[in-house]
Protein backbone atom coordinates (compact mmCIF):
# COMPACT_ATOMS: atom_id res chain seq x y z
CA UNK A 1 0.00 0.00 0.00
CA UNK A 2 1.27 3.40 -0.97
CA UNK A 3 0.55 6.88 -0.46
CA UNK A 4 3.35 8.47 -2.73
CA UNK A 5 5.25 7.44 -6.10
CA UNK A 6 6.48 4.29 -5.93
CA UNK A 7 9.54 2.90 -8.39
CA UNK A 8 9.20 -0.45 -10.38
CA UNK A 9 11.25 -2.42 -12.75
CA UNK A 10 9.85 -4.66 -15.61
CA UNK A 11 13.36 -6.77 -15.10
CA UNK A 12 13.01 -7.30 -18.47
CA UNK A 13 9.55 -9.17 -18.31
CA UNK A 14 6.20 -8.64 -18.71
CA UNK A 15 4.25 -7.13 -15.62
CA UNK A 16 0.58 -8.00 -15.24
CA UNK A 17 -0.88 -5.17 -12.56
CA UNK A 18 -4.25 -4.20 -11.02
CA UNK A 19 -5.50 -1.44 -9.36
CA UNK A 20 -6.85 -3.23 -5.62
CA UNK A 21 -7.33 0.02 -3.23
CA UNK A 22 -7.95 3.60 -4.53
CA UNK A 23 -9.50 4.95 -6.76
CA UNK A 24 -7.57 6.03 -9.48
CA UNK A 25 -3.61 6.03 -9.96
CA UNK A 26 -1.39 7.04 -12.55
CA UNK A 27 0.98 5.45 -13.94
CA UNK A 28 4.16 7.03 -15.71
CA UNK A 29 7.68 6.37 -17.19
CA UNK A 30 10.73 8.87 -15.90
CA UNK A 31 12.64 7.96 -19.27
CA UNK A 32 8.90 8.67 -21.54
CA UNK A 33 8.69 5.39 -23.05
CA UNK A 34 5.17 5.91 -22.85
CA UNK A 35 2.43 8.37 -21.94
CA UNK A 36 1.58 8.34 -18.58
CA UNK A 37 -2.02 6.65 -18.02
CA UNK A 38 -4.52 6.89 -15.31
CA UNK A 39 -5.78 3.62 -14.01
CA UNK A 40 -9.25 3.04 -11.99
CA UNK A 41 -9.84 0.83 -8.99
CA UNK A 42 -10.07 -2.32 -9.86
CA UNK A 43 -8.47 -2.33 -13.59
CA UNK A 44 -5.76 -4.27 -14.89
CA UNK A 45 -3.13 -2.96 -17.06
CA UNK A 46 -0.12 -4.89 -18.76
CA UNK A 47 3.68 -2.91 -18.73
CA UNK A 48 5.83 -5.05 -21.69
CA UNK A 49 9.04 -5.87 -20.96
CA UNK A 50 10.78 -3.19 -22.72
CA UNK A 51 9.15 -0.71 -20.78
CA UNK A 52 12.02 -1.24 -18.23
CA UNK A 53 11.80 1.24 -15.19
CA UNK A 54 7.93 3.02 -14.11
CA UNK A 55 6.30 4.15 -11.23
CA UNK A 56 2.52 4.11 -10.05
CA UNK A 57 1.12 7.05 -7.73
CA UNK A 58 -2.46 7.90 -6.07
CA UNK A 59 -4.20 10.16 -8.40
CA UNK A 60 -7.21 12.60 -8.79
CA UNK A 61 -9.72 12.01 -5.94
CA UNK A 62 -6.81 9.45 -4.36
CA UNK A 63 -3.97 11.86 -4.26
CA UNK A 64 -2.94 12.22 -0.15
CA UNK A 65 -4.78 8.66 0.15
CA UNK A 66 -3.78 4.92 0.22
CA UNK A 67 -3.50 3.12 -3.32
CA UNK A 68 -2.74 -0.75 -3.66
CA UNK A 69 -1.23 -3.00 -6.53
CA UNK A 70 -0.52 -6.15 -6.84
CA UNK A 71 1.54 -7.78 -9.90
CA UNK A 72 1.84 -10.56 -11.46
CA UNK A 73 5.47 -11.56 -13.74
CA UNK A 74 7.03 -14.78 -14.64
CA UNK A 75 10.11 -15.46 -12.30
CA UNK A 76 13.15 -15.68 -14.30
CA UNK A 77 15.33 -17.62 -12.26
CA UNK A 78 12.64 -20.09 -12.43
CA UNK A 79 12.95 -20.31 -16.59
CA UNK A 80 16.49 -20.68 -16.21
CA UNK A 81 16.24 -23.62 -13.75
CA UNK A 82 13.46 -25.22 -15.77
CA UNK A 83 15.48 -24.62 -19.37
CA UNK A 84 18.49 -26.60 -17.49
CA UNK A 85 16.67 -29.55 -16.96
Amino acid sequence: MVSEKVSHSTNGVVNVINLIEGAEAIVESPTEAFPAFVVHYAETFIVPASVGDFTIRPYGESEGKTCATIKAYIRTEQLLTLNLK
